[in-house]
């Protein structure tokens, strides 16, 4: 397992930053590393909601289903990622600072097949891949 961790704090509100983060339709708006993402079904975002994902990883496409798993606004969200080469547990939370929210993402990651054994030599590949997605957050 491979585990991401990084902290951004922006002048955005709490609960705006809690509502834009959880609703994964909009993850490619601060992710570069994801090309493509759309909530599934109808109804509010909360636990339970499904998104279609398509992250990007260099020419490569790969398309995940995340599932809020766990849903506490505006203070954490906590995602299930499933696709055929990753499983990822990406946990987010939100705590109220003088300068607005400091947010804190946590993801780990467990690769599959082939790529549980190129995983360990893409480490410091993976933790810039974190640090950009949580620099789109601010």
């Amino acid at each position: 397992m491979t585990r991401l961790r990084e902290q951004i704090i922006t002048s955005t509100p709490i609960e705006e930053a809690f509502a834009n983060t959880a609703n994964f339709a909009n993850i490619q708006n601060w992710d570069p590393g994801i090309a493509e993402s759309a909530k599934i079904g109808e109804g509010p975002v909360g636990e339970g909601t499904r998104f279609d994902v398509l992250a990007a990883f260099g020419s490569r496409r790969i398309p995940m289903v995340y599932t809020i798993s766990e849903y506490e606004p505006p203070h954490r969200v906590v995602f299930v990622g499933e696709g055929s080469t990753l499983t990822a547990v990406d946990e987010i939370t939100f705590a109220e600072v003088p300068q607005g929210t400091a947010i804190t993402y946590t993801a780990d990651l467990t690769f599959k097949g082939v790529m549980r054994f190129v995983a360990p030599l893409l480490g410091g590949v993976l933790k810039g891949v974190g640090r950009k997605a949580v620099e789109g957050l601010a």
